[in-house]
């Protein structure tokens, strides 16, 4: 992968990452999570893609436990249709993407030094 291809795919990475923590729309939620989806694909054994990976990781525990805070301050007959507790099941589907993602890298990446 060229340094080009990296900077495309960690740029796009970004972009989908962020519409994803602004978005209500449940379709266009979908097809921004298969963008992500489809970019960790294009991911080689750079090391940039692994420090960049464990970042994105650090930064989606964070938000999780922000908005759960935040979901929690909801009144409870509330809670479940809230936009708080829609942005939340977001972060979690996407965080869980990312941690599959990063053992696969941290994988590749250690077979590499093998």
């Amino acid at each position: 992968m060229t340094s080009l291809n990296v900077f495309v795919t960690e740029g796009n990475m970004e972009i989908y990452l962020s519409k994803l923590h602004t978005t209500w729309s449940a379709d266009e939620r979908d097809n921004l999570l298969r963008l992500v989806a489809a970019e960790e694909a294009r991911m080689g054994h750079q090391r940039e893609h692994l420090e960049n990976g464990e970042r994105r990781a650090a930064q989606g525990r964070k938000r999780i436990e922000r908005q759960r805070e935040i979901v929690a301050s909801v009144p409870a007959e509330q809670r479940e249709a809230s936009p708080e507790a829609l942005l939340l099941d977001t972060l979690e589907q996407t965080q869980a993407l990312l941690e599959t993602h990063l053992r696969a890298l941290r994988a590749r990446w250690e077979h590499r030094k093998l």
